[in-house]
């Protein structure tokens, strides 16, 4: 590992949210803005100090506001209700390489209507209004409920599930879990699905981990982590990856972009193929604790299916992995990879920092066959 160069690092950010009905919902704005000084000859301390906002971010959030409410303007007619999140960042880096930025400008939220499923929308990289988009939309509302997930059915999972792979693959691969991972032994050596590819992409322009330099001033990398099933690489200081946040925290390795990428299979034929199965439509949290081989997550809407039938389904349901066991059971990856247009927000050590992730749609086994 190498030593975290001394820094000094400038944080502007504002946040705003609005929450409630859609015609009018409540808004609160916070602002955070403030200077941290590093020294590597005192490590892990740093002196810091807050400052006021920048007018000029505060000013671009009430832009990103009248953009993304425009949007959502046809609407407003709706019995519905919004949560409405907004954060225009930037981060100024001044290191043994000079002067340094990274910034990031955003929208992400949920649309709740009356007799249809929750509606996640976000921004693409091109500042666009963009919503999540699955078959599940063409299934009724109204069926019956399911009340237990038999673990024994495949589990299809759209382009909106990285999270779990995040969970099983991204943090047992960051520098200071690798001596406890369930992946230490295992590089080098195939661990999966041949088409499965998972790289961590901060050089990706316009998405929630985008950025130049770390939040130490280090130049980023791409970095893979898995090439077609085989586990070749690891998040390590020296690949800019740290980042921490806000200015009052100390840095750590983190994953900037998560992306999967897509394989040549087609989502289409394994709802139709299959006699029974699970579509998950999104994730909605993970967790992996350190030091062990179990990933647990929380679904969004989760639906069961006979060969391409509704046949019912839960609004979220609790799943547990182990790594090995999630790893050997991917059975495909879809062609149709998709950037998820929402921001995910990766918690460690009491630090959560936003991220983007994409992926495909992934075939995982049941746990019997």
């Amino acid at each position: 590992m190498s030593p975290i160069p001394t820094h000094r690092m400038h944080e502007n950010q504002i946040m705003m949210r609005l929450e409630g009905p859609l015609s009018q919902p409540e808004r609160l704005i916070s602002c955070r803005s403030g200077v941290a000084h590093y020294r590597s000859s005192e490590p892990g301390t740093q002196r810091c100090k807050s400052q006021r906002p920048d007018e000029e971010l505060v000013n671009q959030a009430w832009m990103l506001d009248r953009t993304v409410r425009g949007g959502l303007r046809r609407f407003d007619s709706l019995e519905g209700s919004l949560n409405l999140q907004i954060l225009s960042r930037r981060r100024n880096m001044e290191s043994e390489a000079g002067p340094v930025s990274s910034t990031f400008a955003g929208f992400w939220g949920t649309l709740r209507v009356k007799g249809a499923w929750p509606t996640i929308f976000g921004n693409n990289n091109r500042g666009e209004l963009v919503f999540r988009r699955g078959p599940w939309e063409d299934w009724p509302r109204r069926s019956p409920a399911l009340q237990t997930v038999d673990p024994s059915l495949p589990l299809l999972l759209s382009p909106y599930c990285g999270t779990l792979f995040h969970e099983a693959v991204g943090h047992a691969l960051e520098a200071e879990y690798l001596e406890r991972s369930p992946l230490k032994y295992r590089f080098g050596e195939r661990i999966t699905h041949g088409e499965l590819t998972i790289s961590d992409r901060p050089d990706l322009a316009g998405y929630a981990g985008s950025m130049g330099h770390d939040d130490v001033g280090l130049p980023v990398s791409s970095t893979t982590l898995v090439h077609r099933g085989h586990l070749v690489g690891d998040l390590n200081h020296d690949k800019g990856v740290l980042r921490r946040a806000s200015y009052r925290e100390l840095p750590q390795v983190r994953a900037s972009n998560f992306i999967i990428k897509a394989g040549s299979a087609n989502p289409n034929s394994w709802l139709h193929s299959l006699t029974r199965c699970y579509y998950i439509s999104w994730i909605q949290s993970g967790n992996w604790r350190p030091g062990t081989d179990r990933i647990k997550i929380m679904t969004g809407p989760i639906f069961l299916l006979e060969k391409g039938r509704f046949r019912g389904y839960r609004d979220w349901a609790a799943l547990e992995f182990t790594t090995a066991d999630l790893l050997a059971r991917i059975g495909g990856i879809g062609s149709d990879f998709t950037m998820d247009p929402a921001v995910h927000w990766c918690q460690k050590k009491n630090q959560a920092v936003p991220m983007g992730m994409g992926a495909p749609s992934i075939l995982v086994r049941g746990s019997a066959s």
